[in-house]
Order: structure tokens, then sequence, then C-alpha cells
């Protein structure tokens, strides 16, 4: 292959692709999961001074958001410390549910 072609076979995957708003969405889904730790830590704290304890439920989404990127990565990219995180983000959502559960709706 020539550098015409491969120049030309660039263009052709790269079509309709714009780098720079992918790169946008990237850091605006970092900083999103990263503010959405200091809400639920903050829930948490305002729920345990004016109620019994810490409200479960939120760390129950977040985490659920977290294994949700980090799983769909994994599809895409391949990654096994995507999967690994993507499945342990996966058991801490699902433990935060069980405690929820059992906590709040008083099942278990």
């Amino acid at each position: 292959m020539d550098k015409d072609e491969i120049l030309k076979k660039s263009r052709e995957e790269n079509k309709n692709r714009d780098y720079v708003e992918a790169e946008v969405l990237a850091k605006a889904n970092g900083i999103a999961l990263g503010v959405g730790m200091l809400v639920c830590c903050l829930i948490s704290v305002l729920h345990a001074i004016f109620r019994d304890g810490p409200d479960y439920s939120a760390w129950t989404v977040l985490w659920a958001a977290y294994a949700t990127v980090c799983l769909f990565k994994y599809a895409k990219l391949r990654r096994r410390h995507e999967l690994l995180f993507g499945l342990v983000y996966t058991g801490f959502s699902l433990f935060f549910f069980v405690v929820y559960l059992r906590r709040t709706l008083g099942v278990f």
C-alpha cells in the first residue's frame, strides 16, 4: 500500500466522526461521574444527619452508572480491566440495592 491508499482508507474509516466532540463527551462523562459521587456523599451525609442512616438508593444508582460505563467500554474496546471494574461496580450496586431493600422496605 502506498501513502495515498493509506490516507484514502483512513478518510473512509473516519467518515462523519468528530474527534473533538468525542473527547469532550469523554471528559464530560468523567466529570459527571465525579459530581455524582460527591452528590451521593452529600445525600448520604444529610440523610444520616436528619434520618436514621445513610441513603442507600443513591449509591445503588451511582454504582450502576459506573458499572454501565465500564461494561460498555469493555464491550467496545475489549480491555479486561474494564470488565473487572464493571463487575466490581455491579457487585457494589447489587450490595447497596440489597441493603436498601432490607433497611428501607423491610425485605429480607
